[in-house]
């Protein structure tokens, strides 16, 4: 079991010998590869609720899942109208996004359902986002739009409302598309080939902040505190933008002086993809020149080069997901496979959602049979599962007890203080 808080999940087009595979960035060293699915596209590799992980074919109509804590694919085909341009996965692990062309199909995992099938853009769709309570996504591709839409709208099918709005703010193809937390009040940020950098408010679609970059942009990360801005561009250079410097305007240009002081140095070709650790300590970032870099976010010096076979597609931090490491455990994909033709309302009436359970009764979880706790002096590895509860139980009255004596040990202080 590793001791890493964050690790990073990477691919990349070759898929010689492993899909994506898993790192620690203090030293280089893999601690987890997912073989057997091909070579995962651009924004297709995601974790789902801490226990499977799924991947785009760059190539073929096809995702795979793994279990998380295994290297071989789950033997379920889940088939698509065409390879995968983008794919998301909504932070409760219920819905998938999946867009092929310039579509987009929303999908059950729990069912296997196909709830909608969107054909808005009129350009390939290369980035889909849903926000962090799962309420809404966002779609980017090369016809120079960024829509929003609402996930409850879109799986009921009404036309009208199901998109809140978009942004045509872009002459060329949009490249990278990042929403932060808060869910509709949270920002949103995107890049384009046209050599710009935008904020906006999620909810309204307020323009907060346009900047200019002398070359053309194709990544895009924000830190935890939304606070600094990194782009990548497609001459293999990342900026730091610090979004709390004033005075500045709407609209900045930022002069190759400025630049100089704000960027990190060592890509030779195109960045692909950002991330930015929870600590906003450390910057991963992909390229087309086949590594992944960690650096310094304060000083801009490389901390570690992870090289890869071919250009890198997917590269971001991950908290180290509890279960990756245990072997023992087995973690079935549940997902039944994907469903060709959209569900009619009838079906999407009856669908049932069946969620495991998160939080359990202390008899529950003393039943399952929980590792060796020592408490109170006393080990809790006896024979009878009823001596384990009466320990614990015996354990929460003697804190109470305690508890109380300190509550009237401190109103005595206080009332002499007082008298005093």
């Amino acid at each position: 079991m590793t001791d890493c808080v964050e690790i990073a999940l990477t691919s990349d087009t070759a898929a010689q010998h492993w899909s994506c595979c898993v790192w620690d960035v203090r030293t280089g060293t893999q601690l987890m590869t997912y073989r057997n699915g091909g070579p995962a596209g651009p924004n297709t590799l995601h974790p789902v609720d801490n226990q499977c992980v799924v991947a785009g074919n760059l190539t073929k109509p096809l995702l795979t899942f793994w279990p998380i804590n295994r290297q071989e694919p789950s033997h379920v085909k889940y088939m698509l109208p065409g390879p995968p341009g983008a794919v998301a996965v909504s932070p409760d692990g219920n819905h998938c996004l999946v867009a092929h062309a310039h579509s987009f199909t929303l999908y059950s995992l729990p069912t296997g359902a196909s709830l909608a099938s969107v054909a808005h853009h009129y350009g390939k769709v290369t980035v889909l986002r849903f926000t962090d309570d799962g309420s809404h996504f966002v779609s980017a591709g090369q016809d120079c739009r960024v829509v929003v839409w609402s996930l409850a709208r879109t799986v009921q099918q009404k036309d009208a409302g199901r998109m809140l709005y978009e942004l045509a703010d872009f002459t060329l193809p949009v490249s990278d598309v990042l929403v932060g937390k808060g869910g509709l009040k949270a920002l949103l940020a995107a890049v384009s080939l046209d050599r710009s950098a935008k904020l906006y408010e999620l909810g309204t679609g307020r323009l907060l902040l346009s900047v200019l970059f002398p070359v053309a942009l194709s990544a895009v990360a924000l830190n935890a505190l939304e606070s600094e801005l990194f782009v990548g561009d497609r001459k293999g250079l990342v900026y730091a933008c610090n979004l709390q410097s004033v005075p500045r305007s709407r609209e900045v240009h930022l002069q190759q002086d400025v630049l100089e002081r704000c960027v990190f140095r060592g890509h030779r070709k195109a960045v692909t993809c950002l991330s930015v650790s929870l600590d906003n300590e450390t910057l991963l970032s992909g390229s087309e020149d086949e590594s992944v870099i960690v650096w310094h976010v304060r000083t801009r010096q490389q901390l570690r080069v992870i090289p890869h076979r071919a250009p890198v597609t997917n590269a971001f931090f991950l908290v180290t997901p509890r279960a990756m490491f245990e072997q023992t455990r087995d973690l079935p994909v549940p997902y039944p496979p994907f469903q060709k033709v959209v569900c009619t309302r009838q079906d999407r009436e009856r669908a049932v959602f069946l969620l495991p359970a998160q939080k359990r009764s202390l008899r529950e979880r003393s039943e399952e049979g929980p590792a060796p706790v020592a408490v109170g002096g006393i080990s809790s590895n006896s024979s009878s599962k009823g001596t384990e509860i009466e320990v614990l139980e015996q354990e929460v009255q003697r804190l109470k007890a305690i508890n109380r004596r300190l509550y009237q040990q401190s109103i005595r202080v206080i009332t002499n203080e007082a008298e005093l």
